[in-house]
C-alpha cells in the first residue's frame, strides 16, 4: 500500500506545488515509483512536471472520476508518464464544472479521491497530492485520503492564521468522521530571509510543531522557479540547487516513516 501525503495549506502563494513537485521529485530520485496527484483546480503542478496539454485535454477528467461513481473505476486512464513519476493532472473541468460544490452535495462525496486511488492498479511507494489553497471539499477529501499533511508555511507573520485554520479544519474533520486520523508529517518554512520575522515565524513553527515533527527551512531561490517553468523538478533541472538537500531530507524522514 503506498504511503500518502497530502500537501496542503489554506492560504494562496505558500510554496505549496513547489513543495509537492519538488517532494515528489525527490522520492522518486531516491528510487521510490511515486504518483503525483494534482488536485488544484488551478493546475499549477501539472504544467510543471511538463504536461501542461493535459490541463486542456478532452476526455475523461478527475472531475468525472470524482462526481460520477460508474467511473470511479477508471482512475487508471487518468495517469500520465511524466519524465520523473507518474501523474494524475488536474483539468480545467474541475473549476468550469464546479466540482467543489458538487463534491459537497454527492452522497460519501468527502471519500470519493479516497475511492478513486484505492481503484488504481499500480504499485506505487508513495502518492503525493497537491491540494487546493483553500479549505473546501478537494482539500477535505485529500486530507481523508491520505491521513496525512505536509504543510508549506511562508515566514510571514499572516501564516499563523492559515496554519491554524487548518488544523481547526482537520479537527472539525476527525470529529465528522471518528476513524479518520489526519496527522503532520512535517512543516516546511517558505521563503526564508536573513531577519527578524523569518526566525519569529521558525521559533514559532518550533514551538507548535518541532515536538511533533520535522520543520524544514526553505529559502527562495530563482532556480526552483526556473526549474517549474522548465516542466522539471530541481533534481532534473539543468542548474544546481541548494535547496536539493532540503527536499531530500524531508523525503528521507517519509521513507522512514512508510517504514515504521
Amino acid at each position: 500500500m503506498a504511503y500518502s501525503v497530502s500537501v496542503s495549506n489554506q492560504k494562496g502563494g505558500t510554496g505549496k506545488t513547489t513543495v509537492a513537485v519538488n517532494l515528489a521529485g525527490a522520492l522518486a530520485n531516491r528510487g521510490n515509483n511515486v504518483l503525483l496527484v494534482d488536485l488544484d483546480p488551478q493546475g499549477y503542478a501539472t504544467e510543471s512536471v511538463g504536461i501542461p496539454d493535459a490541463y486542456d485535454a478532452n476526455g475523461l477528467t478527475l472531475h468525472d472520476v470524482l462526481l460520477d461513481l460508474d467511473k470511479i473505476s477508471r482512475a487508471d486512464e487518468l495517469v500520465r508518464k511524466a519524465p520523473e513519476f507518474d501523474v494524475i493532472p488536474s483539468n480545467v473541468a474541475l473549476t468550469s464544472k464546479n466540482t467543489e460544490t458538487n463534491l459537497q452535495n454527492a452522497q460519501g462525496g468527502e471519500r470519493r479521491v479516497g475511492m478513486a486511488l484505492d481503484n488504481l492498479s499500480t504499485d506505487y511507494d508513495f502518492i503525493v497530492i497537491d491540494c487546493p489553497p483553500g479549505l473546501g471539499a478537494l482539500t477535505d477529501n485529500a486530507l481523508l485520503a491520505t491521513g496525512r499533511v505536509l504543510i508549506p508555511a511562508e515566514t510571514k507573520g499572516t501564516s499563523k492564521r492559515a496554519v491554524e485554520l487548518l488544523r481547526d479544519q482537520i479537527d472539525s474533520l476527525e470529529m465528522l468522521f471518528p476513524e479518520a486520523s489526519i496527522q503532520p508529517v512535517g512543516v516546511v518554512a517558505n521563503d526564508v530571509r536573513q531577519d527578524g520575522v523569518s526566525n519569529e515565524m521558525i521559533e514559532w513553527f518550533d514551538t507548535v510543531f518541532g515536538e511533533l515533527v520535522p520543520v524544514y527551512e526553505l529559502r527562495k531561490r530563482v532556480v526552483l522557479q526556473r526549474a517549474q517553468m522548465a516542466g522539471r523538478t530541481i533534481f532534473e533541472h539543468d542548474e544546481e540547487c541548494d535547496m536539493e538537500g532540503v527536499f531530500d531530507d524531508i523525503a528521507a524522514d517519509l521513507e522512514g516513516r512508510a517504514a515504521e
